[in-house]
């Protein structure tokens, strides 16, 4: 069997690490981020570095991949492949040069859409009806290797960007271990990306979740859906962030009201007119409170049907 140096960080590459233990591919050497603060500033391992140490791997945790020691390390394993998943640094051209065509990449889209930051996010908030994993070469260039292998899935209406991803990460490892096993086939079937249907996005930010009522509903839900877990959405209410834990919404809203108006009150949610369509709030959560479902919140409070939020500042 193959020897697989693997590169990864989140949980998203774990999956990955894995099934490639369970397929009975040898990983001499696992490179993964360093310890970083994590609640209450305790040093946090990844997950990666969690399953290696639970399988008794071999790990290093370099600032650098590219650093000339750490080069050497991996050179040392005389590795068939280098498989990098969701590491969080660019592969130098030491490495690339060193190992060649088989330094082999999971990328979580159908490329060449979503290059960049946040893929399954992004086909979420921009109303993809089918995403999936990547299994490509690395060049220098960000997200631009040839593509070896891709594998789809549709996107529920309702779906989430974690659910999207639990999806996604299994469907990347599953490709990877086919072109692992079938390298030189999908080798020689590679295929170059088309400049023209690529595109880049990039890191989410905070900003992103406050919700604009003068978008669409359905636009709206796409980023409360795309927006999971982080940063969430939010509008704001008497000059606070009010966070949206659970909406849905009502595409054909034939009620004449002004954008961003608080159109009903009712006893388990709250409707607010959007452009097109109306948003329907069933959780929310004030800050420096717990989360509440509405009826929770109305049980010992009340909330002005009629006022604006899009005027909110």
């Amino acid at each position: 069997m193959c020897r697989i140096v693997f590169m990864g960080t989140p949980d998203f590459a774990v999956e990955s690490l894995s099934l490639l233990l369970e397929e009975g591919f040898e990983i001499p050497l696992v490179v993964t981020q360093p310890d970083r603060p994590g609640n209450r500033k305790k040093m946090t391992p990844t997950p990666v570095k969690l399953l290696a140490e639970e399988k008794g791997l071999e790990i290093i945790t370099p600032e650098n991949v590219n650093d000339a020691k750490v080069v050497e390390k991996i050179k040392a394993q005389e590795p068939d492949f280098i498989v990098v998943v969701a590491f969080g640094q660019k592969i130098g051209r030491e490495i690339l040069d060193y190992i060649g065509e088989r330094i082999i990449n999971v990328h979580s889209s159908i490329l060449p859409k979503y290059r960049g930051a946040a893929p399954i996010n992004w086909a979420i908030i921009e109303g993809e009806e089918t995403s999936g994993a990547t299994i490509m070469m690395i060049d220098e260039k960000l997200d631009r290797g040839d593509i070896l292998h891709t594998v789809a899935t549709r996107i529920g209406k309702d779906e989430t960007a974690p659910e999207l991803e639990e999806k996604i990460k299994v469907l990347g490892a599953e490709g990877l271990v086919e072109v692992l096993r079938n390298f030189e086939k999908y080798y020689e079937s590679r295929k170059s990306q088309k400049e023209e249907e690529a595109s880049y996005r990039g890191y989410l930010t905070k900003s992103m979740g406050k919700i604009d009522w003068s978008e669409t509903a359905e636009v709206i839900y796409n980023k409360y859906r795309g927006l999971k877990p982080w940063p969430g959405m939010f509008f704001v209410y008497n000059g606070e962030n009010i966070k949206v834990h659970k909406m849905n919404i009502i595409k054909n809203y034939n009620e004449s009201k002004e954008i961003g108006e608080v159109a009903e009150i009712c006893k388990d949610h709250i409707t607010i007119a959007a452009a097109e369509g109306a948003v329907e709030i069933y959780e929310l959560q004030f800050p420096g409170k717990k989360r509440m479902t509405v009826e929770q919140f109305l049980a010992g409070n009340t909330f002005p049907k009629g006022i604006n939020l899009q005027k909110e500042v």
